[in-house]
């Protein structure tokens, strides 16, 4: 989905890229670059007071691992916040626009900073507390450890500013996941309605949950914040808390992400994916030749795959150009004015045709090749059964040994074009 010509002329910023465009130098360069210059920042920072105050190592490792955590935040939220910058939607209608328009505005709004305050809050009432839930306070152990009264203002500065840094991240990624889940609701409401659900495709949803696992990249990098436990026993109790919640959040976020995705298929085109026996795929070949040949398929219930020999032409094809189109349909009685089809055009991703990649597939994704298999067996029971009695007089080409002879694709709908009873159906994202 690109915004395109429907994109508001309004400029979606989070509210620290707005910041950085006031200051100097960092409105010097462009994000995410504004953000490691301020992360080399802290780097040289806190390297200077550690070696000027003769501060304990294990202090400089949990700032090392501060300043990386930021880093990976860094990639993630950005990346994520740059592909919804750059979103278009081809075919433009009001419910698209309101729906992307509604999330834009609530994931780019200021108020995302009071999970952020709240957050900070905690913390510093948490530092500046002699004692704290049975803990002493994290700047009453490091002024024992420096040997001094007070501590000097430029490393009180450099510690307020780190933690103001990271909580504002952690509030953020907290903010934007919980966006995240209010988009999906919304989003559950426009498919509820018979009128409505027809301006969303399952393509729509599948590119959502691609472009959320930016987010995901973002909050993974909380685990490299581990490490600040070996200062403050309670901030790694809080931070352990913090993963919990919002690696179950986005568990949450996938898991109703996809129920969505398949309540988005009308119900013709799930029928006939099906229950069709027979599909049309067409590839390309590296003269540029034009590749068309029927073959058995199983939809299930995301992606469809076929399995093919590893010698085969199509494997071929696609291993220089990954483009694939897969034609279904279905005529009742030669009737064609009862028929329906799907003409799907996407790119596919091979399973098997080299040895040690397959072996490593197989194992990490096992449970979802155990279920392709179950799949074909029950769509096939005939063809399996009789390839399987068979196979020892048949060519290897033609055995059915995963990684061996065969090799699974699997192919990933970028625009589909259905059709029912003559009427086309554009599902296009």
């Amino acid at each position: 989905m690109k915004l395109g010509s429907m994109q508001p002329p309004k400029k979606y910023q989070f509210l620290q890229e707005q910041v950085f465009e006031g200051i100097w130098p960092f409105n010097k360069v462009r994000p995410p670059m504004n953000v490691f210059l301020l992360l080399i920042l802290y780097f040289i920072w806190g390297l200077a007071l550690f070696v000027y105050y003769d501060i304990p190592v294990y202090y400089f490792i949990a700032g090392i691992s501060g300043v990386f955590g930021l880093f990976l935040w860094t990639i993630g939220i950005f990346s994520y916040a740059d592909h919804l910058r750059n979103v278009q939607v081809e075919r433009i209608n009001s419910a698209n626009k309101k729906f992307l328009t509604e999330f834009l505005e609530n994931l780019f709004h200021p108020s995302s900073l009071v999970v952020s305050v709240l957050v900070f809050s905690f913390v510093i009432t948490y530092y500046f507390t002699s004692t704290s839930f049975g803990f002493k306070s994290i700047l009453v152990k490091i002024q024992y450890e420096l040997n001094v009264s007070t501590l000097p203002p430029v490393f009180l500065l450099y510690i307020f500013l780190l933690t103001f840094d990271l909580c504002y991240r952690l509030g953020l990624s907290l903010y934007v996941i919980l966006t995240q889940i209010r988009r999906n609701i919304r989003l559950a409401g426009y498919l509820k309605s018979p009128h409505l659900r027809t301006s969303f495709s399952p393509v729509d949803i599948n590119n959502l949950e691609k472009m959320d696992y930016y987010n995901y990249l973002a909050i993974c990098s909380s685990f490299a914040l581990l490490p600040l436990g070996i200062i403050d026993l309670f901030l790694l109790y809080c931070l352990t808390l913090f993963i919990v919640l919002t690696f179950s959040l986005m568990l949450f976020n996938i898991v109703h992400l996809r129920i969505l995705y398949s309540r988005s298929f009308p119900e013709g085109l799930l029928n006939l994916l099906h229950s069709a026996k027979l599909a049309r795929v067409g590839t390309i070949s590296k003269n540029k030749f034009p590749h068309l040949v029927p073959t058995l398929f199983v939809f299930d219930g995301r992606s469809i795959f076929i399995a093919t020999s590893i010698a085969s032409q199509k494997v071929k094809n696609l291993k220089y150009n990954t483009n694939i189109t897969i034609f279904i349909d279905s005529q009742p009685d030669g009737d064609l004015t009862k028929g329906k089809g799907v003409l799907i055009v996407g790119h596919a991703k091979i399973y098997g045709h080299k040895l040690w990649i397959g072996i490593f597939y197989y194992l990490v994704r096992g449970f979802r090749m155990a279920r392709l298999l179950m799949l074909f067996r029950r769509k096939y029971p005939n063809y399996i059964s009789y390839y399987l009695k068979g196979q020892k007089n048949l060519p290897r080409a033609w055995q059915l040994f995963p990684i061996i002879s065969r090799a699974i694709i699997e192919i990933i709908p970028d625009q589909l074009y259905f059709w029912k009873a003559s009427r086309p159906t554009l599902i296009k994202f």
